[in-house]
């Protein structure tokens, strides 16, 4: 389904990173992050970042760093 860049890009924007930042530290140029972002959102047929992380979240396809099986809902 997606590729290991995808998801390292997917993991990135869950955790707040910039297009910038993104391309900086995977020393990639700011439009192949946006292509990636543009084929993850193709791939998971959503129409949002935020879409594409919940997606990925409830489908197990990436995991917050250090969320646990911890639940953040209460009660």
């Amino acid at each position: 389904m997606l590729t290991s860049r995808e998801v390292q890009i997917l993991e990135a924007i869950a955790q707040g990173s910039s297009t910038r930042e993104m391309a900086e530290s995977m020393f990639i140029s700011q439009l192949t992050v946006q292509t990636h972002v543009k084929n993850i959102l193709a791939k998971l047929e959503v129409h949002s970042k935020l879409e594409a992380v919940t997606f990925a979240l409830r489908h197990e396809i990436i995991r917050i760093p250090g969320s646990g099986d911890r639940s953040w809902r209460s009660g």
